[in-house]
């Protein structure tokens, strides 16, 4: 189904679909970093039963799976649940995971012991609602850790990939700008559903040997490019494609480029 006017085209399973092997491979390393963070922020007692809601290629979910605790994993795109069903066959017994929607989550009150939703609630439509069926399929006491990116022009290398856009493109919309990208917003949503929350920046830096890998990498693995690249049609992406590079490089320079990333991961208690 199109979104609606007011939804964002992110909000929707195409272009997580579109990116979902390459977000995988190449994601997922640098990824680990914030979700293995937001484990130990909730830190679930032994062998506990959780839920990871929005669990995309299934980044923390390996990571809790494989540290013991018995999770519920579901995403809303067929591809991501697909890839995290792959590893499952490989070897995880303790993960069940579906496809579902984050904002009406297929579970009981009160199942789990911990939840996480990393990098989801900022495309909710209804982020509250959201919240909401998180705190609702959690035990009283039990913890749960959400996360989201501070904004995108607040850094260097990331506004000079999507300014190279812009200026390819004219009519895309740019850098996307999402929620939850304060921590004053971060705190004030979640605590209408939790308290006691805690709002933790986390930061990772990735090395790319060049500005031009760093936009392939973007390219292939990016919902927002994806989604241009779909609209744009094969032959006019590979004008565009080379285009982009060239602006990229320009603004980054021919050496080496380091892309740090800076995280809010906010904790609340289920009361």
């Amino acid at each position: 189904m199109p979104p609606t006017s007011s939804e964002s085209p992110l909000a929707t399973p195409l272009p997580w679909d579109l990116v979902s092997e390459d977000y995988a491979a190449e994601t997922v390393p640098t990824f680990e970093h914030y979700a293995r963070r937001a484990l130990q922020l909730v830190a679930p007692a032994p062998g506990s039963r959780i839920v990871d809601v929005a669990c995309g290629p299934g980044t923390l979910t390996t990571l809790a799976a494989r540290d013991g605790h018995r999770v519920e994993a579901l995403d809303f795109s067929p591809r991501m649940v697909k890839l995290l069903e792959q590893q499952i066959a490989a070897g995880l017994a303790n993960v069940t995971v579906r496809v579902g929607d984050g904002q009406a989550l297929p579970y009981g009150d009160g199942e789990f012991a911990a939840g996480f939703a990393m990098f989801a609630l900022m495309f909710f439509p209804e982020r509250a609602r959201g919240l909401r069926e998180l705190r609702r399929v959690l035990a009283p006491g039990a913890r749960a850790a959400i996360s989201s990116w501070l904004p995108m022009d607040e850094s260097p290398v990331l506004s000079a990939v999507f300014r190279a856009v812009r200026d390819a493109v004219p009519q895309s919309p740019g850098a996307p700008q999402f929620p939850l990208s304060t921590i004053d917003s971060c705190r004030s949503e979640m605590s209408a559903s939790f308290a006691n929350v805690e709002v933790h920046s986390v930061s990772h830096t990735t090395a790319y040997p060049s500005a031009r890998e760093l936009w392939q990498v973007m390219a292939r693995t990016m919902a927002p490019i994806a989604l241009l690249r779909e609209r744009v049609g094969p032959a006019r992406w590979r004008e565009l494609d080379a285009t982009i590079a060239d602006s990229t490089e320009r603004s980054l320079g021919r050496g080496s480029v380091e892309l740090t990333a800076t995280a809010l991961i906010t904790v609340g208690t289920a009361a």
